[in-house]
């Protein structure tokens, strides 16, 4: 299970990247791509921008880590069942929030002063299910066997 998520978390590093990279490449090439360099822009650019970029070199680099803390440090081949997966999945969802909407709070909070809230409830969200995979996966459980006689 360890070598699977690990290819998921760089998965996840590379999506972020690439696609932080290819939604702002267009506007920065383009003929206005110079008023994006101003001072009072270049703080929100940088901060909605270099936020995912640099999460998702850092998941690249360190997907082992995290794979590590997730599964444990055993070598075993992948040996995946239903509640792994879950695991897994529940935790890469919660650092793709995490990264996501960290970016949009400090990019809405350097621009205007304001706190978004809905990006701060979807930072909750993301550290919840990358903290709280256990109680996302005893649900699974419980909805999965809802009404069988186990």
């Amino acid at each position: 299970m360890k070598p699977f998520s690990i290819l998921l978390i760089r998965l996840l590093g590379l999506y972020l990247f690439l696609k932080t990279l290819f939604s702002v490449l267009p506007a920065l090439i383009s003929p206005m791509g110079s008023s994006y360099w101003s001072a009072e822009v270049f703080p929100m650019l940088m901060a909605t921008v270099a936020v995912p970029m640099v999460g998702g070199v850092l998941l690249w680099c360190f997907a082992g880590r995290l794979a590590g803390r997730l599964h444990g440090d055993s070598d075993a081949g992948v040996d995946a069942t239903d509640v792994d997966l879950v695991r897994a999945g529940t935790f890469l969802i919660g650092v793709y929030l995490l990264v996501r909407y960290v970016s949009m709070l400090v990019g809405v909070y350097v621009s205007s002063g304001d706190l978004a809230y809905d990006a701060l409830v979807a930072v909750a969200a993301g550290i919840g299910m990358m903290l709280g995979g256990s109680y996302l996966v005893a649900l699974y459980c419980r909805v999965k066997y809802f009404g069988a006689d186990r």
